[in-house]
């Protein structure tokens, strides 16, 4: 089997509350529970789930913005996870990101030439000149004019301030680019043009992606994987196309009935009931048995491990067997 070029193991991320106590302790917030996730060359793994369910704080737990309570987190034979901030610094260069926000993550104090020549600056000992010529390349890459490097963030539209933030993170030429959301902020017609520009940019370049995202119609046309995320946990793991055929989950199942579609009158099944649980209180058990039409008594008790199931795909349901088996999930 092919080693994986990032791998997660078993981690566990919690958060402080401000301004809430219990019995004298200050309350913790669990972001990330055991989540373990594999990345391979050249591929794309999207992580999906609703929000607040700890698809970004993933993210950030892989870039080194924040560090796990448990786990380890392996590039290749570098366990990250346990790296100085010092020794951190020449892997900054294989792992680079994009963010959700095209408004918000360029620096409106900079032009484009300087926004994207920093990472020259830090990382490498060009001079001036070859920086401009590398700024010039990276605007023709993601298909803009070499004449915007003048410009500033505000003179541009969404789209156009995404492909700077692409820009930004080929710049070092990394291995892996982990993109968070990265056409949820952009009207529906540049979703595809980015969509399309990110897979013509992994044929060109080899890259790795880990594309974080709420949309299932944009993971399925990008990814070869998916990772479902419910409470901080991963609950399902598949190759794209059997998923989209029949989910090993009954969240996974879920999250496809809430697809939109032309007449909702004829959706096969109806949507789980309630609102998800608070990360505060979650529920005992399974996170998601008070939603599940399919939860039995252990459901409430016991938590189900993910775990390779009958039909190949890792699940984490003590009924996934017996609802494939009899067909309930669509």
């Amino acid at each position: 089997m092919t080693k994986p070029l990032l791998e997660l193991l078993q981690l566990n991320k919690t958060f402080s509350v401000t301004g809430q106590h219990q019995f004298g302790k200050r309350v913790r917030l669990p972001a990330v529970c055991d989540v373990s996730l594999q990345l391979f060359a050249g591929k794309t793994l999207g992580l999906v789930g609703e929000s607040g369910c700890g698809k970004s704080t993933i993210s950030k737990l892989i870039m080194g913005l924040i560090a796990a309570d448990s786990g380890s987190i392996y590039y290749q034979d570098t366990c990250l996870s346990a790296l100085s901030p010092r020794q951190w610094q020449p892997f900054r260069r294989k792992i680079q990101m994009i963010f959700q926000d095209p408004y918000a993550s360029l620096n409106p104090r900079m032009t484009v030439e300087q926004i994207l020549a920093e990472p020259f600056a830090i990382h490498t000992t060009l001079s001036g000149a070859e920086r401009r010529s590398k700024v010039a390349s990276l605007l023709d890459t993601v298909g803009l004019p070499a004449t915007f490097a003048q410009r500033y963030p505000h003179e541009f539209s969404g789209g156009q301030r995404q492909r700077i933030g692409i820009a930004r993170a080929l710049a070092l030429q990394p291995e892996i680019i982990i993109a968070d959301e990265p056409v949820s902020a952009l009207d529906l017609s540049i979703q595809a043009q980015i969509i399309n520009l990110l897979k013509d940019l992994q044929q060109q370049f080899g890259l790795t992606y880990l594309f974080i995202s709420h949309d299932l119609s944009v993971v399925e046309h990008l990814c070869d994987e998916i990772a479902v995320m419910y409470l901080g946990r991963i609950v399902e793991q598949s190759s794209v196309e059997p998923f989209y055929r029949q989910p090993a989950h009954p969240y996974s199942e879920a999250l496809l009935q809430a697809l939109p579609i032309v007449d909702p009158s004829r959706r096969e099944r109806p949507l789980p009931r309630g609102e998800i649980p608070s990360p505060l209180n979650p529920p005992t058990g399974c996170p998601f048995h008070p939603r599940c039409p399919y939860a039995i008594d252990t459901c409430r008790t016991r938590i189900a491990e993910l775990a390779l199931q009958a039909n190949g795909r890792y699940a984490a349901c003590h009924r996934c067997n017996e609802l494939n088996l009899h067909g309930l999930l669509s």
